[in-house]
C-alpha cells in the first residue's frame, strides 16, 4: 500500500518578490493589476516611518490612483473591514494593497472579498463561501510574523461578540507579495519578538499537525531552523539586516507550510484569549506554545527530536523520548534569552470559561496531533499563566 504520507495537495499561487529595496517595485506591480487602489494600512506606524508616503508616490509614478484607508487596528474588527469594503465599492477601486503587520494584510484580504461580493466579511467567518474572486491584493508585510502574505487565511475579530476567528478561501491568496526586509527594521523589540514567535509557532504547529505532509514538512522544518537561528540576533540588534532578512524569509516559509498543513491547538487557544482580552497575538500564542509542545510531543517523537535540534539542543547520547522532550525545553530557553514575558498573567490574562468555550467549539481541535478536550486545554492554559 502506498504510504498515505505521500497523498497530499500543494498550492501556492502568490507571486513573491523578496529582497532589500523590493518595495520600489510596488508601483509597476500594481499597474499590472489595476488603475485605482484602496491602500489599506494602520493608523500610525506606516505613516510615522514614511512607508505610506513612499508607496503612494511609487503608485503615482505608475499612474495608479490611490484611496488611502489607514484605519486598521490590531486584531481588525469586522466593522473596520466592512467599512473599507464599502469605500472600495464607492470609489470603484479595482485593486487592494495591504501594508503592515498581519492585521493590515488580513484586513486587505477581507476587504477584497467583502467588496467584490458585497457581503459582510463575518459571513465568511461563519462558513459562507464567496461566490466570486475578490479584488486582487498586493501584500506588503512590515513584520516577520504572520505569513499572511502567502496564505489563504484571514483572521477577523468581532469585538462586540468577543469573537476572533479565521476563515480560509482560495481567493484569499494575494496576487503579489513584496517582502522587503528593510521595512521590518523599524519594529520595536516588543513586536520583533512577538511576531517572531508567531512565525515560529506557525512552523512548529504546521510541522506537527495531522495534516502535515512531506512537502509542508520541508518548509516547516527549514523555517524552524532559520527563525530559531536568527531570533536572538534580531532581538539583540534590530538593525541587523542579515538577521532581519532571515526572519522575513523564515516567516514566509512558515506561512507556506501552514497554508498547506494548518495549525494546532496553540493557535486555537491564542485566538480565544485574543477574542476575550484583545491581547497581542504573537505574545499570546508564544506563551502557550511550550505547554502545547509538552502535551503533543508523544505523537511523533522523531519530529520533536528534529524540532529540538533545529532549536539548538544537543541531543547526543540520550534516549529518543528524552530528546523529543527537549523540544519544549529548547523553546523555553529561547523565550528567556529574548526577554519574552514569563506567562499569560503578565499580559493580563486569567483562565475563564469564556476562553474554554471558544476553544472547544466543534472542529477546532481535530488536527491537533494528540486528542485534546476541555480539561486538557484548561490544564494547558493553567501551565501558561
Amino acid at each position: 500500500m502506498q504510504d498515505l504520507f505521500f497523498n497530499f495537495n500543494y498550492f501556492m499561487p502568490t507571486k513573491v518578490l523578496f529582497g532589500t529595496e523590493k518595495i520600489n517595485d510596488v508601483g509597476k506591480e500594481a499597474a499590472k493589476l489595476g488603475t485605482k487602489v484602496l491602500f489599506v494600512t494602520g493608523k500610525t506606524s506606516a505613516k510615522k516611518f514614511g512607508y505610506t508616503n513612499k508607496v503612494t508616490e511609487l503608485l503615482g509614478e505608475n499612474n495608479v490612483k490611490v484611496v488611502l484607508y489607514d484605519e486598521i487596528e490590531p486584531n481588525p474588527d469586522r466593522l473596520s473591514i466592512n467599512k473599507g469594503a464599502k469605500i472600495a465599492r464607492d470609489e470603484k477601486c479595482d485593486l487592494i494593497i495591504g501594508l503592515g503587520g498581519g492585521s493590515a494584510l488580513d484586513a486587505a484580504k477581507g476587504i477584497s472579498l467583502a467588496a467584490a461580493n458585497n457581503e459582510d466579511v463575518w459571513n465568511y467567518v461563519e462558513g459562507k463561501q464567496p461566490k466570486k474572486e475578490g479584488l486582487p491584493v498586493i501584500a506588503v508585510p512590515t513584520t516577520a510574523g504572520t505569513g499572511s502574505e502567502v496564505t489563504p487565511y484571514a483572521v477577523v475579530s468581532d469585538k462586540l461578540q468577543k469573537r476572533k476567528d479565521g476563515f480560509g478561501s482560495i481567493f484569499n491568496f494575494p496576487k503579489v507579495s513584496i517582502l522587503d526586509p528593510l521595512l521590518t527594521v523599524s519594529l520595536t523589540h516588543h513586536y520583533t519578538i512577538s511576531t517572531g514567535l508567531d512565525a515560529l509557532a506557525h512552523a512548529i504547529e504546521s510541522y506537527t499537525s495531522k495534516l502535515a505532509n512531506k512537502m509542508s514538512d520541508v518548509f516547516a522544518l527549514e523555517a524552524i531552523k532559520i527563525i530559531a537561528g536568527n531570533l536572538r540576533a534580531v532581538s539583540a540588534d534590530g538593525e541587523n539586516i542579515e538577521a532581519r532578512s532571515n526572519m522575513l524569509y523564515g516567516n514566509m516559509l512558515a506561512g507556506i507550510a501552514l497554508a498547506n498543513a494548518d495549525l494546532t491547538i496553540a493557535h486555537v487557544i491564542g485566538e480565544a484569549i485574543g477574542a476575550i482580552y484583545d491581547t497581542d497575538h504573537g505574545l499570546t500564542v508564544g506563551l502557550v506554545l511550550p505547554a502545547v509542545m509538552e502535551h503533543n510531543y508523544s505523537a511523533d517523537l522523531e519530529k520533536n527530536v528534529k524540532i529540538a535540534e533545529a532549536l539548538g539542543e544537543n541531543i547526543n547520547g540520550i534516549s529518543l523520548e528524552d530528546a523529543a522532550q527537549k523540544s519544549s525545553t529548547a523553546l523555553k530557553k529561547l523565550l528567556k534569552d529574548i526577554k519574552f514575558p514569563s506567562g499569560l498573567r503578565e499580559i493580563g490574562v486569567e483562565l475563564s470559561d469564556a476562553i474554554l468555550d471558544l476553544c472547544t467549539r466543534p472542529g477546532l481541535t481535530s488536527i491537533n496531533p494528540v486528542e485534546i478536550g476541555r480539561d486538557e486545554i484548561k490544564e494547558l492554559i493553567k501551565k501558561s499563566l
